[in-house]
């Protein structure tokens, strides 16, 4: 077990993950990871796939969807320019 320290970056709150562990579970800057916390525990699980659109457009509801008032009032607007539709 390694053990890890909160820290303060500007406003943010950082964690420092050893260059070991990095090496070990294959990660290097930039990788992304998912964050989770079950039973008082962080967990923190490398993303090795692409997101794909369905994972992406998921949580998407037909609600999101509607235009909103203000949407409404330009959907009816007539081209101001040389907009092709």
């Amino acid at each position: 077990m390694v053990t890890v320290a909160i820290r303060k970056s500007g406003e943010e709150n950082v964690i420092v993950l050893p260059k070991v562990i990095l090496e070990t579970m294959h990660l290097k800057v930039g990788s992304t990871l998912d964050l989770t916390v079950e039973a008082n525990k962080i967990i923190l699980t490398p993303r090795n796939k692409e997101t794909s659109l369905e994972e992406l457009l998921s949580g998407i509801t037909p609600e999101m969807m509607a235009p909103t008032e203000d949407e409404k009032g330009w959907l009816d607007d007539q081209p101001t320019g040389k907009e092709a539709f």
